[in-house]
């Protein structure tokens, strides 16, 4: 495995101005998944209008992203799995400066059908797109030992800080997490977290979004008050601005947005149309304020998958 000087963990950028989106060609519930993910619904629409209102639904994000300025990779899903247009459980890309590598890390997943998103055309598909050759950390391994990390689904990075969130789950497992963080460096803030039904909340980045200048957060998920202490604490020491959300806003996606450029260097915030319609008044006045807002439609995605936006998107630097 690489190791890396945890004196060199910050990365150059918060913000990527260049992603990953993989374009669905068989999208469809998987109960496997749904196992450890209480977001997901049963669909009522046959298989055939389901995957033909995700291919819509991603072609409609995908196109708003670049028409807002945005440089998207879009690869086509060609095994036909499930859950494909999620690649940010799979893969995370990190820039550090100092003339340092860029680096790609492959994670260990939960569920044994998502295994196979993992492919290296795609990590070659990146090097080309983004034109260098970066270092791979492969934390694959770790699935034998049922030790789970779900990329930026599990880590919510705070980049240039060198810090990430991370709640516990059995998609985010103690061990993973120790061991990522020994790799690259990061200092890990840990906690756990529940839905407004009790049910553990599956993924970090439904709770919380990191930005430039804004950290949306949904604090009331967190069950340990201590734990609520570590992660307020954390949050306002990076300086930015806190933006609490309620454990109704976090089930309708708010917290799932992704801060991103485009090319002129201008804030984007990416997030679905359910999101912004939950934001109220006031806080989206905000997050007008500090950027353009692209909210795109994906109830299909959402309802039947489980994840939002900020699922979709890869981040590939550039920022």
């Amino acid at each position: 495995m690489l190791m890396y000087d945890s004196a060199m963990t910050t990365e150059c950028s918060q913000t990527a101005s260049r992603v990953l989106m993989i374009r669905p060609t068989a999208f469809a519930r998987d109960n496997e998944a749904a196992e450890t993910n209480s977001f997901m619904r049963v669909p009522t629409e046959t298989a055939d209008r389901v995957q033909a209102q995700a291919v819509h639904e991603f072609d409609a994000l995908a196109g708003a992203l670049k028409e807002a300025g945005v440089s998207v990779l879009v690869f086509e899903d060609e095994l036909g799995l499930p859950d494909a247009v999620f690649p940010n459980n799979w893969v995370s890309y990190h820039e550090f400066g100092s003339g340092r590598q860029p680096l790609l890390v492959t994670y260990p997943m939960c569920a044994a059908a998502r295994r196979r998103e993992r492919r290296p055309e795609i990590l070659g598909a990146i090097a080309r797109f983004t034109g260098v050759s970066p270092d791979h950390l492969d934390l694959s391994d770790m699935e034998r030992d049922d030790e789970f990390l779900e990329g930026t689904g599990s880590l919510v990075l705070d980049r240039v800080n060198g810090i990430a969130y991370a709640c516990v789950s059995g998609r985010t497992t103690d061990q993973a997490l120790d061991a990522w963080a020994e790799e690259v460096g990061y200092r890990v803030v840990r906690f756990y977290a529940a839905d407004q039904e009790g049910n553990p909340v599956y993924h970090t980045n439904v709770i919380m979004s990191i930005g430039s200048r804004i950290e949306v957060v949904c604090l009331s998920s967190i069950t340990d008050p201590d734990e609520y202490d570590s992660v307020e604490s954390s949050l306002r020491q990076s300086g930015r601005d806190i933006m609490e959300i309620t454990l109704d806003q976090m089930a309708h996606f708010c917290g799932n947005i992704l801060e991103l450029r485009n090319s002129e260097g201008e804030v984007v915030f990416a997030m679905s149309k359910a999101a912004w319609d939950r934001f109220t008044r006031e806080q989206q006045a905000r997050l007008k304020s500090l950027g353009q807002v692209v909210a795109v439609p994906i109830p299909t995605i959402e309802y039947v998958a489980g994840g939002s936006v900020r699922c979709m998107i890869a981040e590939l630097g550039g920022g």
